[in-house]
């Protein structure tokens, strides 16, 4: 995977995170929040997005640095 590819992976991962905290956000929010139903998906969204960064700090930890190759360096002519 090019670098490029790579960014925007674990861009899509950072945003999927973000809208899972989003909706725990928003039913957190509602008049019914209490109930246990609302309350089990809420924990599960914020674990869905808890897995989602992981994922995403997993994958950038497990790029290799880029390689270093010195540039050739001709004869001298005589």
């Amino acid at each position: 995977m090019s670098p490029r590819e790579l960014a925007a992976f674990r861009a899509g991962l950072r945003h999927a995170a973000d809208m899972a905290l989003i909706a725990a956000m928003e039913l957190e929010l509602r008049p019914d929040a209490g109930k246990l139903r609302q309350r089990a998906a809420i924990e599960a969204l914020r674990g869905l997005a808890e897995g989602l960064k992981a994922e995403g700090d997993l994958i950038g930890a497990q790029t290799a640095p880029p390689i270093h190759i010195e540039p050739e360096v001709a004869a001298p002519t005589i």
